[in-house]
């Protein structure tokens, strides 16, 4: 398993931004693979982190968030991407690619919605709406009766 999937999406693309900004004051390899950096952070000292290429469960970082702890961490993200730029911009290009095909196909649900709820005869929609306020989580049928003014109860500072 790559060092990518090891870690949190969060840290991934906190790791990403903070290659983008630069955060990584230095980075040192030995020659077994293994990088040392340190990584500007929210204290006032930076993070040490030992990035372990061959082995990404030994990564570490000083970090509050992984010190003592085998989590991969934005600090050994940002070290891996500083190491691994072309790996930066894959995981960007992917991830954009993705999101777009996520936002494509959501619309061709939407549009497909539509055309249903277009073809649907009143007594249907009638019945669908009622099965949702009905069997929808509560704060749904209460912003229903509040939106179209159904109870005094909420108007007069009964409600929310």
């Amino acid at each position: 398993m790559g060092l990518l999937e090891c870690a949190s999406g969060a840290s991934v693309w906190r790791g990403y931004h903070y290659y983008k900004e630069k955060k990584v004051l230095s980075l040192k390899e030995d020659e077994n693979n293994i990088y040392f950096a340190t990584v500007s952070g929210s204290a006032s000292k930076p993070y040490t982190v030992e990035l372990h290429l061959n082995h990404p469960r030994k990564s570490k970082c000083n970090c509050p968030h992984a010190d003592g702890k085998r989590i991969i961490c934005k600090h050994i993200i940002a070290t891996y991407f500083t190491v691994l730029p072309e790996e930066a911009e894959r995981f960007y290009a992917e991830t954009m690619a993705y999101q777009e095909e996520e936002a494509r196909h959501e619309e061709e649900v939407y549009d497909e919605v539509m055309r249903y709820i277009g073809k649907m005869k009143k007594s249907e929609l009638q019945q669908t709406l009622i099965e949702l306020l009905m069997n929808g989580p509560e704060w749904q049928y209460d912003r229903f009766v509040r939106e179209y003014g159904l109870d005094d109860w909420y108007s007069n500072d009964g409600g929310y």
